[in-house]
């Protein structure tokens, strides 16, 4: 089955909207890149390999229309909570959510939405996974990775962050500015044409 066609079924699925890319303004929050959605193959391979999530509390920022959010929630059940400036994609969301809560009711207090800045979440003690598709400019992620390790100091836990199609200057500051550690590398299929098409997992252990 075609990336494309697969991705229309798991929406049908989970009774989402997610497909389509949504831009910002020209000359709007050029720190804030524009949205889209991680491929359902892709989060298929990610969830075979990765090992950590089943006990997590996933924080998406830059969630875009939601499809980690409800694609986590229905495949492992664990709770995720979605960080989205950009007011259109919000409104995708924010729709997305009384969608899926409506084929799926149990399901709805385990998601939470919030539209604000990146770097204005105040990171909660049990957040444990943060996930990143290259949602802004590597001066907005070093003030979120400021907010995580701040949490970490004062609820000492394993963390982990998620580089999704990782951006080199995101991997960079990870590697020689914060206490995380790469430990995983998940290649997608296309990675032999683009060594971008993966996943890195890097964990901070206290």
């Amino acid at each position: 089955m075609r990336e494309k066609e697969y991705d229309q079924l798991m929406d049908k699925e989970l009774n989402i909207k997610t497909t389509g890319l949504i831009e910002w303004p020209f000359g709007v929050n050029m720190d804030y890149l524009r949205t889209e959605s991680s491929s359902y193959a892709d989060l298929d391979r990610f969830i075979e390999e990765y090992e950590g999530l089943e006990n997590s509390r996933l924080v998406d920022f830059g969630s875009g229309k939601g499809r980690i959010l409800y694609y986590l929630n229905y495949r492992l059940g664990i709770p995720t909570t979605g960080i989205e400036v950009n007011d259109a994609a919000f409104s995708h969301l924010v729709q997305n959510y009384a969608d899926y809560v409506d084929k799926f009711p149990k399901r709805g207090q385990d998601i939470r939405l919030l539209e604000i800045k990146a770097e204005d979440y105040l990171v909660e003690a049990n957040d444990n996974v943060f996930y990143f598709f290259n949602p802004f400019m590597v001066n907005i992620f070093e003030k979120v990775l400021n907010n995580i390790e701040e949490s970490i100091k004062e609820h000492p836990r394993v963390v982990d962050i998620i580089l999704y199609y990782p951006e080199i200057s995101f991997g960079y500051y990870l590697d020689h500015n914060t206490p995380f550690q790469k430990i995983q590398k998940i290649k997608n299929k296309k990675y032999l044409l683009n060594n971008r098409e993966c996943f890195e997992v890097y964990r901070y252990i206290p």
